[in-house]
C-alpha cells in the first residue's frame, strides 16, 4: 500500500499502515474473545484435601544370619 501510492501520499500511507499495524498487533497479542463472560453468583465450593495413604508393609523375617550390612536398620513405627 505503501510503495504503491505516489510519492506525495506515501507519508500518510506510511501513517494508515502503522495504525492498521499497531491495531492488528493489540488484537493479536491481547486476544480478541468473542465468547460471552457468564458471572454467576452461586461459587461451588470444592474442598481439595491431598493425602498419601501408604499400605502397611509386611514385616521382614530376620533370619538372625550376618548378611546384611551394620548401617541397615528398618524403619521404626
Amino acid at each position: 500500500m505503501v510503495w504503491s501510492s505516489p510519492a506525495d501520499g506515501r507519508t500518510v500511507a506510511t501513517g494508515i499502515a502503522v495504525l492498521a499495524w499497531t491495531i492488528a498487533s493489540v488484537f493479536a497479542l491481547r486476544g480478541l474473545s468473542l465468547r460471552p463472560v457468564i458471572h454467576t453468583a452461586f461459587q461451588p465450593h470444592i474442598d481439595i484435601r491431598p493425602q498419601v495413604h501408604v499400605p502397611p508393609q509386611p514385616v521382614p523375617v530376620h533370619d538372625d544370619l550376618d548378611d546384611e550390612p551394620d548401617n541397615v536398620h528398618p524403619l521404626q513405627r
